[in-house]
């Protein structure tokens, strides 16, 4: 319950930082980007579709021939494999479209949770290292869990049941240490301190990442703000973890 009440308080702190303390102002570009990731990624199923079937009929002449019934067949199941992925990496790539205005946002929220902002030095190519590390984890993380649950459903009903307890939750979770993290590296955790921290965490974290999720099957509003609820909500949250947990972690540079 704690978890649930933690990210529903949030979500409602995220409204009123993005509407009434004028975060919306700073994200005008990330917006644009988010707005212009769908068609575009709509346009590369469609023509990587074509091109990834040509390349195997120029291997397989004989068996697909040009304009048949397989061949189409192909190219509609490739255009899906590829709106799948785009979709399971959404968030994550989305997420890189807030690079440069995340310190900005992170320095408002601060002074007004904290009441200050807090020292720190980061160069921007360690925080795109940092993000590509953990957008690499969710993406091949979710990619493999959601091979785990195909196989598990083979298993007559244990199987389904284990991949209802263990692997949605899992995927879940992943999906969402994106965005606690880049905070967790602003006060100078380490990758593995931070995962450690996350994961301590894990149902925060994971209904967290269930309302982001939620959000975007809100047509238009979701697919271009929900991101944007997360990306403030996963700082709140971060704030509130990282303060929860006085221990000593080990720095960076150290």
């Amino acid at each position: 319950m704690n978890a649930i009440k933690v990210t529903l308080s949030a979500y409602r702190d995220a409204h009123k930082f993005i509407w009434k303390e004028g975060i919306i102002n700073l994200i005008k570009i990330p917006l644009l980007l988010t707005l212009a990731y769908f068609p575009l990624m709509l346009l590369s199923g469609y023509f990587l579709a074509g091109q990834i079937v040509g390349f195997f009929q120029r291997l397989i002449v004989n068996f697909v021939s040009d304009g048949g019934w397989l061949e189409f067949s192909i190219e509609i199941f490739v255009f899906f494999l590829i709106a799948v992925l785009g979709f399971i990496s959404y968030r994550s790539i989305v997420l890189f479209f807030y690079l440069f205005s995340l310190d900005k946002i992170t320095d408002r929220i601060e002074i007004s949770v904290i009441g200050k902002k807090i020292d720190y030095q980061r160069p921007p190519g360690e925080l795109i290292k940092r993000m590509v590390v953990f957008a690499f984890i969710t993406i091949v993380g979710t990619i493999l869990l959601l091979l785990f649950e195909l196989f598990a459903n083979l298993i007559p009903f244990f199987g389904g049941l284990l991949a209802l307890i263990m692997v949605i939750p899992c995927e879940i979770f992943l999906t969402g240490i994106g965005f606690v993290d880049p905070y967790l590296d602003r006060k100078g955790l380490s990758g593995a301190d931070s995962f450690r921290i996350m994961l301590k965490n894990f149902f925060t974290i994971m209904f967290f990442s269930l309302i982001g999720g939620l959000l975007l099957l809100i047509p238009i509003f979701g697919w271009l703000l929900g991101p944007t609820y997360s990306v403030v909500a996963g700082i709140i949250i971060a704030i509130g973890i990282q303060s929860e947990n006085q221990v000593v972690f080990k720095l960076k540079d150290s």
